[in-house]
């Protein structure tokens, strides 16, 4: 099997288990409002309470982007004014991603595109300066950091590589996201990758693609995870995949049985999760406790209570199914146990790096006594 649990080796924090399901917050897609007037107007997110709530309780993981915390996005009136870092304290480890996504026109597949926007500038010495800031007030939380990709497409992957190393290695005290980018076309293609470039992804903690440039069609996307992570084991690379954007609950274990440890999204803050698929958030209210004549905060409250719980018991079923050797989907919740295992039946036959993991497992347990 490419699916398999692990951790993050974090130089300041130890080891990190996987798999992780990472909730993301991001002003993209969501309303900007402002506060103050003229050359004291500032712009925040109305992501910005939502966050606040999350960081009252011990949480596993959060990814925050650095565009985000460079712009004040998480800086709301009647809110702590160490935001987002105030925030960070009941957090195992997080994420900090560099920006690409808030500037990139491309929005991911669970985006509805609500409201315009037009992302100002941000640059890589913007982004270290971010970095700079964290480190030096010492984060709250182990941090995960990305390379800065706005807009490396179609740079080679050793310029790629030469140029993640660099921010890499003024920031040793967190661990490391190295986002592949295409450097050629619009998608990243493993089938692409010799032998020598896969070796040269040693000392990343994690090796990242984004979900939109995995390829068009969810198979296609799948067998490039399956493709890569099957490259990675060959040249005895241990770091896991991360999946940026592709959290939603069906995708998210189609991406773990395909070998990616780690898949992050804020699909969790726009729609709601009931019984292993993804509802609109407004009509949450029917199908819940607190019925339709619920107020909208309260409703979108308990949504986002709801859709946590659901990532926390997602995680757990991850790890049962792997135990069991991906033959069991009873863990899974009832709606989606059938369409789950189907999925995955497609995916051994069409996906080569699936079925060449499954023929070599035999023989290994064969040997074992098993």
């Amino acid at each position: 099997m490419l699916a398999r649990r692990g951790s993050i080796n974090h130089p300041a924090a130890g080891e990190v288990e996987l798999p992780l399901l990472v909730p993301a917050f991001s002003s993209k897609g969501f309303e900007i409002r402002h506060r103050g007037n003229g050359k004291h107007r500032k712009a925040y997110s109305e992501v910005a309470y939502q966050l606040e709530d999350f960081g009252k309780q011990p949480r596993k993981s959060v990814l925050l982007s650095a565009y985000d915390i460079h712009f004040g996005h998480f800086r709301a009136p009647k809110l702590s004014a160490q935001a987002p870092l105030a925030y960070l304290k009941n957090v195992s480890v997080a994420f900090i991603d560099s920006g690409g996504y808030e500037l990139a026109p491309e929005y991911d597949s669970t985006e509805p595109r609500r409201f315009s926007r037009e992302p100002q500038p941000f640059s890589l010495a913007e982004y270290h300066a971010v970095l700079d800031d964290l480190a030096s007030k010492r984060a709250p939380a182990p941090l995960v950091i990305s390379n800065y990709d706005h807009r490396r497409e179609r740079v080679s992957l050793d310029q790629q590589v030469r140029d993640a190393r660099a921010t890499f290695t003024r920031y040793r005290d967190f661990a490391s996201d190295f986002i592949l980018k295409p450097w050629k076309g619009r998608y990243v293609d493993p089938a692409d990758l010799s032998d020598a470039a896969v070796a040269n992804l040693r000392g990343f903690s994690v090796i990242g693609i984004t979900e939109k440039e995995l390829g068009r069609d969810l198979i296609e996307r799948l067998k490039r995870v399956a493709l890569l992570r099957q490259k990675l084991d060959a040249q005895n690379v241990t770091a896991p995949i991360h999946v940026w954007g592709g959290l939603e609950p069906l995708a998210s274990p189609l991406f773990f049985f395909a070998g990616a440890q780690i898949v992050d999204g804020v699909s969790w803050l726009r729609y709601a999760y009931r019984n292993g698929l993804a509802i609109v958030r407004d009509s949450f209210c029917v199908v819940s406790d607190i019925g339709i004549a619920s107020s909208n905060p309260m409703n979108q409250a308990y949504v986002s209570l709801n859709n946590l719980a659901v990532l926390e018991s997602l995680t757990i079923a991850l790890q049962q199914w792997v135990d069991l050797d991906g033959n069991d989907f009873s863990m899974f919740p009832a709606d989606v146990r059938k369409p789950l295992a189907d999925a995955y039946h497609v995916m051994r036959a069409k996906i080569p790096a699936l079925r060449a993991a499954r023929s070599e497992a035999r023989p290994r347990r064969r040997a074992g006594g098993r």
